[in-house]
């Protein structure tokens, strides 16, 4: 499917004319044109204005990575749009209303830190767990932690086991590379050569796809 061009992207903030094509696509082609033009210096509030523009009516027709990417954004800043971390933290808590699981995460990590919020680590730990429930491998790699460790949660290897191989399922490198140590040094499971095997066996995948991608990008 061919990018929608930029000057369409303005017609459709222009003339509301949102219904001509879906959520997705505004989304995907909205967030295609913001990345690849925000690191030059004559693109500005004029021109990315209206990608941030076009977020803001999908948030407001309840689409959830749009919400998310403006609660990034407003983290983060830009030469022409001020850091907002209030603002920022109100975008995620609408994404992850909608189940987003990716702003569940950041809610978690504004809570345990206190961005935008004073911190609340029992409020921090539940959006952890709601992000994990919902299918962050972030979240399951840090339940994982917390019950290996009994930080937050008491110590229980088999949960942590348990939310690691989780987390792994969902591609996260860290999880598959913890489980694999895990396995290969008797450290919090019983000493398993073939399991450890199998583990840095997929770690390996893992690592290799994720470059596949980032040279795809």
């Amino acid at each position: 499917m061919e990018h929608i061009d930029h000057d369409e992207l303005k017609a459709v903030i222009s003339n509301d004319a949102f219904d001509k094509y879906t959520n997705e696509q505004l989304f995907s082609d909205t967030k295609y044109y913001f990345e690849s033009m925000k690191s030059a210096p004559f693109f500005g509030e004029e021109t990315l204005g209206i990608y941030v523009d076009i977020y803001k009516k999908l948030g407001e027709k309840g689409y959830s990575p749009a919400l998310y990417e403006l609660g990034l954004l407003y983290y983060n800043g830009e030469f022409w749009l001020p850091s907002d971390y209030a603002l920022s933290l109100n975008y995620h808590q609408k994404a992850a209303a909608l189940g987003n699981a990716d702003a569940m995460f950041e809610l978690y990590v504004y809570y345990a830190t206190g961005i935008g919020t004073e911190i609340d680590s029992e409020t921090a730990t539940d959006w952890n767990l709601k992000a994990a429930n919902a299918g962050s491998d972030r979240a399951c790699y840090n339940m994982g932690t917390f019950y290996a460790t009994g930080n937050n949660m008491p110590q229980d290897m088999e949960k942590a086991v348990n939310w690691y191989d989780k987390a792994s399922q969902l591609g996260n490198v860290r999880a598959t590379e913890t489980l694999g140590l895990m396995y290969r040094y008797g450290e919090g499971v019983p000493q398993d050569e073939a399991k450890a095997d199998t583990y840095e066996k997929l770690e390996n995948e893992q690592r290799e796809a994720f470059l596949r991608r980032m040279d795809e990008m």
